[in-house]
């Protein structure tokens, strides 16, 4: 039988695939239950049009002018031309369900990079409980479902990850350049890469002051040479936006910004929206354990990325504190320092993807806005109400044309339909 389930799996675990990219069949199987499960809570959505997302409709007009008109339309400040350019073939080749499709192709080629960095740093199959913790979140699987850049992004910048800790430093950078090109946020997550690796150490407890000196300045030209390369690809990638603005103008954004206390207020509430109230108290049980996860920060390539990522992710959402999915590089570096904090004691971990799982389903709501789209306080309440994913599916069957048709028409009644702080409650 086990041998059966192998040759299931041979295209994984090939001779002609590279070593370095192989999977086994274990591996595999849990894979092939994952993607299983996001097809049976995606296909409804799949087929359902690219999403409520507000910049739905424009990445199809920047597709379309890319593929069609060979000219650069950007979607929006600053750009994002890799993503873009992606819909655009995929949308002539097979319409809004071909670009459904690529995004999750995209979210498996996320997941499967994730435990690839996390089973090279040394964690064991519990880590995979922290993967299902990402991948049965409804904004993920609402994100794998859309024409959305998310999890482009996430997937270059994981694969980034592991052709650095591999020494792949060229490809490193490529892709870490290529996620720049699909979300320009991806630098928090980058940033996060090199000064993990910046600061590798010895393991805790050993010192040789000798060898430090050297080994720092390896380190040091391993980053800088990606950080080059990131940066050449980035602005490389960049060109188009620059020409199609006639200058700088590009790199601007429209958001209007109100106090530093909204703003973190605003950000608070967001993070509750996106575990769940209930799944955040659960997560605050995990906070001494990872408390003592920091004690390896100095021999822990992982612990030191997951920190830095969360802090930095959470840093640009506090003053951007636009979309929920936006903060889906924030809930990749906590669940990483989950699978670190409870690699010996996954129960909270096994709770959390069966809360998030729920949470597709039915949600619990305890904010509300003052003002939607314009909140400077909350109102508390409590109400149950259908979850993301399947809100996110009655918006689309309720508004199935809205990318084709004025933002500030169909576009924005679809958005404000999908999200929980927005203003139409007719869904």
């Amino acid at each position: 039988m086990a041998e059966s389930g192998a040759r299931r799996w041979w295209f994984l675990d090939s001779p002609v695939v590279p070593a370095r990219l192989r999977i086994g069949p274990g591996t595999a199987r849990w894979i092939g239950a994952g993607l299983l499960l996001v097809l049976l809570a995606g296909v409804p959505l799949i087929f359902s049009g690219p999403g409520n997302d507000l910049d739905v409709a424009n990445i199809f007009r920047s597709g379309r002018s890319i593929v069609d008109q060979h000219t650069y339309l950007a979607s929006r400040a600053p750009g994002a031309p890799v993503h873009e350019s992606i819909v655009g073939v995929a949308d002539r080749l097979g319409g809004p369900a071909l670009v459904n499709l690529t995004s999750l192709a995209a979210a498996v080629v996320f997941v499967v990079g994730l435990d690839r960095l996390m089973s090279g740093e040394g964690l064991g199959p519990n880590r995979r409980w922290a993967i299902a913790v990402v991948v049965a979140n409804p904004w993920f699987v609402v994100a794998a479902t859309s024409a959305v850049d998310y999890l482009f992004a996430l997937a270059f910048v994981v694969w980034s990850a592991v052709a650095l800790r591999s020494g792949r430093l060229v490809a490193a950078g490529v892709l870490a350049g290529l996620s720049m090109g699909c979300r320009v946020g991806s630098a928090m997550l980058i940033a996060a890469v090199l000064v993990a690796e910046l600061t590798d150490g010895q393991p805790d407890g050993e010192s040789n002051d000798e060898a430090s000196a050297p080994e720092f300045a390896t380190r040091f030209r391993r980053v800088v040479t990606v950080g080059a390369i990131t940066a050449v690809v980035a602005v490389v990638l960049m060109i188009p936006s620059y020409l199609a603005s006639d200058g700088f103008s590009f790199a601007q954004n429209d958001f209007h910004t109100a106090t530093p206390l909204v703003h973190l207020g605003r950000s608070a509430v967001k993070n509750v929206a996106l575990l769940g109230p209930v799944s955040c108290v659960v997560a605050l049980l995990a906070i001494p354990s990872i408390g003592r996860a920091l004690r390896s920060w100095r021999s822990s390539w992982l612990i030191r990325f997951a920190v830095v990522g969360f802090v930095a992710s959470e840093a640009l959402f506090i003053r951007f504190p636009w979309k929920v999915s936006h903060l889906l590089p924030a809930l990749v570096c906590g669940a990483v320092a989950l699978a670190l904090a409870l690699r010996n004691h996954p129960r909270l971990l096994v709770a959390l993807a069966c809360l998030q799982l729920l949470s597709c389903v039915v949600q619990v709501k305890v904010f509300s806005p003052d003002r939607p789209n314009q909140a400077e306080g909350a109102k508390v309440g409590f109400e149950v109400t259908w979850g993301q994913v399947v809100t996110d599916w009655q918006c689309r069957r309720n508004h199935p044309d809205a990318y084709r048709g004025r933002q500030k028409v169909e576009v924005e009644a679809a958005w404000g339909c999908s999200q929980p702080f927005a203003w139409d409650d007719h869904r």
